[in-house]
């Protein structure tokens, strides 16, 4: 299934666009702030790149990654890791400092979903963060999604096991 990239996707006060190139320093400059990334494992300038070069490169079909843009600027990323013969896909997502709060991931992971759903034929995205982690989960709750587990010790960030909790959410429940 070869499945075409948007050139951009909206919201009510965003453009999702897939992540570019030139995005790279703002990213590196809000994730490696250590109060950004408190529940994640230590991420480098070099990590960062890493992981964008690879979102850059893979194809759609297995990772939609799409750059946040409020007038104008490169503010935060949310995508979608894809396994189409699942028919299921982990939502992830990322905001600059200076916009936590505001609304604006709550608005564009809701947009990816629907994207998820209705342009991919997705059945089930799911969710996953540090437990401790409840601005996360509260993103998850607002949009719609039910918490499906804790997995203990689960994870190692920080040079320490953490738990992990999950949610997600089915098509037939975004519809409602």
């Amino acid at each position: 299934m070869n499945i075409k990239k948007p050139e951009y996707i909206q919201t009510k006060r965003l453009t999702l666009r897939p992540i570019e190139i030139q995005d790279l320093e703002i990213i590196q400059n809000y994730s490696i702030d250590k109060e950004w990334h408190r529940f994640l494992d230590f991420h480098t300038k070099e990590s960062v790149k890493e992981f964008v070069t690879k979102a850059i490169n893979s194809p759609w079909e297995e990772h939609a990654r799409f750059s946040i843009i409020l007038d104008k600027k490169m503010i935060g990323g949310v995508g979608l890791y894809i396994e189409m013969k699942e028919k299921r896909a982990e939502i992830g997502y990322s905001l600059s400092k200076n916009y936590w709060g505001k609304g604006i991931i709550p608005e564009a992971v809701a947009r990816v979903i629907e994207y998820g759903f209705e342009d991919l034929g997705l059945e089930k995205i799911f969710a996953q963060t540090d437990l401790r982690n409840t601005p996360s989960q509260g993103v998850m709750k607002k949009m719609g999604m039910t918490k499906e587990g804790i997995f203990r010790k689960h994870a190692i960030a920080q040079n320490k096991r953490r738990d992990i909790i999950y949610f997600s959410i089915l098509k037939s429940e975004w519809k409602k």
